[in-house]
């Protein structure tokens, strides 16, 4: 099974992406890390691809494309999820592409759905453990436990591109340039609504239902 998470910025995509990949072993395609972590190792192309990140603004196809590709040769799985990938109708169809060329195919495309207001919400007090990486909201999900790579209390911090006035920026972009693909996937009979403006525990409920998936159990 290979599903792709759609949604604007906030409404959860990562983290609904990454308790499905704990519970079923799909292997977790996450754009925006795979990003982020060019851009720490201090390479030329981390650095041009900072400049977009802290713009709001969408990395280029031709960055989103090698990092894909590269993905799918060393994963050769067909349990996969994509998260932030993809973001526009050019990019979803490189993603049908790169599938194509391995004998593969989407099977469903989760929209998670939630109102601005409560998007800027988990926006602008989204923190990041700096160790282990884990995504927590200082409001709805602060850490409950050590961090998991140190043994101590988390080191959070938040994002240049997860201010206010960035998320404003991101979101134009989401309208006008990812929100097409609903429509691109819709027609595919591909789109599967999640209400996602709920606690996690009850939208990866929600998920599971859609997906026909059992809590800690395979599909």
């Amino acid at each position: 099974m290979i599903i792709v998470f759609l949604g604007p910025p906030g409404s959860g995509k990562g983290t609904q992406a990454g308790i499905l990949a704990r519970e079923h072993g799909f292997r977790h395609f996450d754009a925006g890390s795979l990003l982020r972590a060019e851009v720490e190792s201090g390479s030329e192309l981390g650095e041009e691809i900072a400049s977009y990140i802290n713009q709001g603004r969408l990395v280029p196809i031709r960055i989103i494309g090698e990092i894909t590709k590269k993905f799918l040769r060393e994963t050769q799985s067909d349990r996969t999820m994509f998260d932030g990938f993809p973001r526009n109708l050019e990019q979803a169809a490189l993603l049908s592409e790169s599938l194509a060329a391995l004998n593969q195919d989407l099977d469903h495309a989760l929209y998670l759905h939630i109102d601005e207001d409560d998007l800027l919400a988990r926006i602008v007090n989204r923190r990041v453990c700096r160790s282990c990486k884990r995504i927590y909201n200082l409001v709805s999900n602060p850490p409950q436990q050590p961090c998991s790579a140190t043994g101590e209390d988390c080191d959070l911090y938040q994002r240049e591109d997860d201010s206010e006035e960035v998320f404003g920026r991101r979101l134009r972009i989401y309208q006008e340039e990812t929100a097409p693909i609903l429509r691109f996937y819709e027609e595919q009979g591909k789109l599967r609504t999640i209400d996602a403006d709920a606690d996690i525990p009850d939208v990866s409920e929600r998920i599971r239902g859609v997906l026909g998936m059992a809590r800690n159990g395979k599909a």
